[in-house]
């Protein structure tokens, strides 16, 4: 009997698509298990890392490795490793969707919901939700909670659009390879070996993947590459492009009345 391999394969044919119905958190991991391994630690820091070409390479290698046709070299029924064999391009089929980039997909209240979607969701307002009414602190403050202390937005949306710019921050390990700082394989062995809490430069440069001045410019480059916290509030409908605008402008004046203090410059 003759099995074609998927779209990552000899044949060249197309996986089956999926439904147009997402898949679960446990699909999603159990996938990630099938194709790269029980021993892999399995995290959303992985999947956000994870790309087309390393799904591709994975799948190669394990669909070489259980394809039935190798039943005889082997020693198994080929019955047995047809089932190994489908398992796996099932995985491929259900990683290759999460990682498309058009349907980069984000974990929510432990379901897998494209960023769309998510974005797009209707909020009612909770009743409960703080706005401070007092003066503004006569501190250094980012932009962020200077719209707070200046009565603009609740404490709330504070820490929504917070959320929204970590979650859409470039990752470390992206800039590195597309630097060639870092190889696919070595970016891999960093998600898998670091301590759950370890930041992946923290690892990248215990390991000597990373030298100091690498990290520090991958991280210059991420926080260049941030989106401004104000272009949140303008596609929230909460604030103008215009009032962005003259409030970031109010805010540089505030700051720097405190960095003239601080140096004692009157």
């Amino acid at each position: 009997m003759a099995y074609a391999l998927g779209s990552a394969g000899v044949n060249d044919k197309r996986i089956s698509p999926l439904s147009e119905t997402s898949p679960s958190v446990p699909e999603i991991f159990n996938a990630c298990t099938q194709l790269f391994g029980k021993n892999v630690q399995i995290s959303v820091d992985f999947l956000n890392y994870l790309e087309p070409s390393s799904v591709r390479a994975a799948y190669r290698e394990r669909a070489f490795e259980t394809h039935p046709d190798r039943a005889r070299v082997l020693g198994v029924k080929e019955e047995d490793l047809a089932d190994t064999f489908k398992k796996i391009n099932k995985a491929y089929e259900i990683l290759s969707f999460a990682v498309r980039k058009e349907n980069k997909l984000i974990l929510l209240n432990g379901n897998l919901k494209s960023e769309r979607s998510a974005r797009t969701k209707t909020k009612t307002r909770d009743t409960r939700d703080h706005y401070y009414s007092g003066n503004l602190p006569g501190r250094h403050l980012p932009i962020g909670r200077f719209l707070y202390y200046s009565g603009l937005i609740s404490w709330r949306a504070l820490i929504e659009s917070i959320i929204w710019q970590r979650k859409n921050r470039p990752l470390i390990g992206a800039i590195a390879r597309s630097w060639k700082y870092l190889t696919d394989e070595e970016v891999i062995h960093i998600l898998r070996n670091k301590a759950a809490e370890e930041k992946f430069g923290e690892y990248a440069l215990r390991s000597g993947l990373l030298t100091k001045g690498n990290l520090m410019a991958l991280l210059g480059k991420q926080r260049m590459l941030n989106r401004p916290l104000g272009e949140y509030f303008i596609m929230q409908g909460m604030l103008r492009s215009s009032e962005v605008e003259d409030l970031v402008r109010a805010q540089r004046r505030h700051n720097a009345i405190f960095t003239f203090s601080r140096f004692g410059m009157q």
